[in-house]
Parts: C-alpha cells; structure tokens; sequence
C-alpha cells in the first residue's frame, strides 16, 4: 500500500534532534507538517517527546515472572495450580488466577497480572517484596480449619498427606504440608496453622525475570496530555503518538498489540485529515 501510494520509506536513518517550527517539525534533515511518534519503549523516543512539552510517567518493566531463590516449590517446576490468589504484602493488590511453579519462583495469569498492576510500586522496592499466596482463594481460613478438623475426626488413623482433602496436585501438597504423620498425631493448633498457611503463604520475591523476558512497558507519555479521538498532543499541535511510547499497558500482551494497533490508525488517519 505504501508503494501504492508512492510513500517514501527511509530506514535507518539517524536521528539527532527533533525541533518545532513554525510550519511544523524538524526531524533531522527532514521537515514535516504533523509528526508522528511511535517509538515504542526507546529512550530516544521519550527524550523526543519531553523536549516537545510532554511529561513522561517513568518507564518500568511489566508482565514479568517473580524469582524466588529462596522458595522450597522451586523443584516442583513445572506444576501450577488453579486458582489462587496472590497479593503483594503492604498494598491492596491481588490477583486472582493460574499459578505455575518454575526453577526459578512464580509465573503463569496471576504472576503476570499481579505484576502488571504492581509495576510501579515493584520497581520502586527493587523488586524486593514480601508476596502472599491464597492457595485455597475460595475459602476462609475458617472453613479450611473446619474441613481439616472434620477430616481428623472422621479418619483419625489416615494420613493428611494421603486424604489430600484440597486435591492439591501431589507433589505440591506434600511440599505445601510437610507432614506424614496420622491425623490422630496432628493437634488442633497445628491444623489451624495449616489452615493459615494455605491462606496467606508468604515467599520472599528477590527480582523479576532473570533472562530479560518483560513483554511491556509501563509509563511512557502522560495520558492527560494526549487527544484520544485524534491522538495528538494536547501540548504541542501536529505532534501525534501511538503505541508503546505512550503510558498504556495492560495484563496480557494481546492487549498491548491491540494498543498499539488502535492508536497507530487512529494517529494516522487522524494526520492526514486534520
């Protein structure tokens, strides 16, 4: 279609500085009426915009696995469990969902959810946290007392490992329990701190994904500062974004696509017939 329309297309193409003139832009050894910024996560395309009037919310990592070099799950990689609840201690975040257990700590929808939420405040404690996880997020510590307590009644010579009355996958429910002994042998107070754990066990995260995997970008161009029916600034007329660049993310990378798409037609369309 560009060729179609005779659309020249310069590749790379070193850009020093980006200047506003009366009749529009100065890109480099380029000048051009209306400008569109659609630099995705570069530092360039950030330092661009800010020169022009913009305010840029500070870019962190989102959508990223926790590691956990101190978790005792780690050599169950490769289990998950469905659904938990995960929260990051200190916040009123939490996330419910998908939990999956790797070599290196947690991942799956509710790791991922949970730090895309918690970008911000992740990044600001150097991704070092205290994080909670709800194994049983349908039930309140009460009830899983109640059930456990039922379960000791009811079959007193029987082990908790082998009733597994949460039919948690079995490895995890050994590592989770830790127990072989009959339930007869188990005290009360100890089934109610059971039951507080598979409520609110807590693992220390100590960083995000090792190998460099972030999918998004969280922050980028202040939302106030942009026309979402056109996508132009609201500081600097002919000046357009779209994309990355802009402090949009959201908790899967289908959505970010998406995004990016929307605002790349929307700021195009809107250049040409305004």
């Amino acid at each position: 279609e560009a060729k179609t329309l005779q659309v020249e297309i310069f590749m790379r193409q070193k850009i020093e500085k980006i200047e506003k003139t009366e009749q529009g832009f100065q890109v480099g050894p380029y000048a051009a009426r209306k400008l569109l910024l659609a630099t995705g996560s570069s530092q360039e395309g950030y330092a661009w915009a800010a020169q022009l009037g913009h305010t840029i919310q500070k870019p962190v990592p989102s959508l990223f696995t926790f590691n956990i070099p101190t978790s005792p799950l780690k050599e169950l990689s490769g289990i998950s469990h469905n659904p938990v609840e995960l929260s990051l201690c200190g916040t009123s975040l939490v996330q419910k969902g998908a939990l999956l257990i790797t070599h290196f700590g947690f991942s799956g929808p509710a790791a991922l959810k949970l730090s895309a939420w918690g970008a911000k405040i992740l990044h600001e404690r150097e991704y070092k946290t205290p994080l909670s996880i709800n194994w049983l997020p349908d039930e309140t510590t009460s009830q899983i007392f109640e059930t456990l307590l039922a379960l000791k009644k009811a079959a007193p010579e029987k082990t908790l490992l082998a009733e597994n009355p949460f039919r948690f996958p079995k490895n995890l429910w050994k590592a989770l329990l830790r127990d072989e002994r009959r339930l007869n042998d188990i005290s009360q107070k100890e089934l109610q701190i059971l039951a507080h754990k598979l409520h609110a066990d807590i693992y220390q995260v100590e960083g995000k994904t090792t190998h460099k995997e972030e999918f998004v970008t969280c922050g980028g161009v202040s939302l106030k500062e942009v026309e979402f029916r056109t996508m132009e600034s609201k500081v600097c007329p002919g000046l357009y974004f779209a994309g990355e660049i802009l402090d949009i993310d959201g908790v899967t990378g289908g959505f970010n696509f998406q995004a990016a798409w929307t605002t790349g037609f929307i700021a195009g369309d809107s250049a040409i017939n305004f």
